[in-house]
């Protein structure tokens, strides 16, 4: 059984045939798909999946992309969602300084506030940390801030979460691991030029969570295409060769980490 811990399934790129999409997810051993929102519009399209689906989980959030165009208000439509029990993490959220450099200061506002409901929610956090190319600013950020919340608000709930899409540079890993966070790994890790591999070499096998982020960053031998959850299983495949395990021990492995960190029910 595996775990795709960030697909964008509600996305128009899955409205012609999100029910065969589903099916080959659960014929490749996905049977369990979280769905991260980006905005508040995102939230209900998440859960209408959860109700159509068995095995669909839903997070609620702003991705930093978005929060510039955010309304007023949103915030707290974000965390009103986060008491619906289909609701399992406040994602995505984070930091991007790939893109643009002007909303910088709403972005972390936006990011300290998520980390303040998932204190006090007690669910993980799905941070989307993106640095222009050979950068490491916007993780250092990420880093600093969370580290900030947690001593800033010691009486609340534990502050975890992953890193989606996690890349490196790998003398960030010990920060990481030290703040008690896990790391996802997605599609870029089967690119051999990507640096991923080497970047994740110290991360022990019970702190990674696999992913797809699809539609989008489809693994080897499917870039350039429409990415699904069914190919979380290429991503296991990729990293099972490179730790010199079985695909059932990462599986195995990868899908107790998702149970522990976002409380989902045990599958066996």
């Amino acid at each position: 059984m595996l775990v795709d811990t960030h697909a964008h399934l509600y996305l128009p790129a899955f409205d012609t045939d999100r029910d065969a999409v589903v099916a080959r997810a659960h014929a490749a051993g996905v049977t369990r798909m979280l769905l991260p929102a980006v905005d508040v519009a995102s939230i209900p399209l998440a859960l209408r999946l959860c109700d159509r689906y068995e095995g669909i989980y839903a997070m609620a959030a702003l991705h930093p992309c978005y929060v510039a165009e955010a309304a007023e208000g949103d915030l707290e439509q974000v965390a009103a969602a986060l008491v619906d029990p289909r609701i399992v993490g406040v994602g995505e959220t984070g930091l991007d300084y790939y893109w643009s450099l002007e909303a910088v200061d709403q972005q972390q506002a936006s990011l300290r506030a998520h980390a303040r409901l998932a204190m006090a929610t007690g669910l993980p956090l799905s941070l989307h940390v993106r640095d222009a190319a050979g950068e490491t600013g916007c993780l250092t950020d990420t880093l600093r801030i969370l580290r900030e919340e947690r001593e800033a608000h010691p009486e609340g709930d534990r502050l975890a979460g992953v890193f989606h899409c996690f890349g490196g540079p790998a003398e960030f890993v010990a920060d990481v691991l030290d703040l008690g966070f896990y790391v996802g790994l997605g599609g870029t890790l089967t690119y051999k030029k990507s640096g991923v591999a080497d970047a994740i070499q110290d991360i022990p096998l019970d702190r990674i969570v696999l992913e797809t982020d699809a539609p989008y960053l489809s693994p080897t031998p499917h870039r350039g295409t429409r990415n699904e959850p069914g190919y979380t299983r290429l991503v296991a495949e990729t990293l099972a060769k490179s730790r010199d395990v079985t695909l059932q021990a990462v599986a195995r492995q990868t899908t107790q980490n998702v149970e522990r960190l976002f409380g989902l029910p045990e599958m066996g």
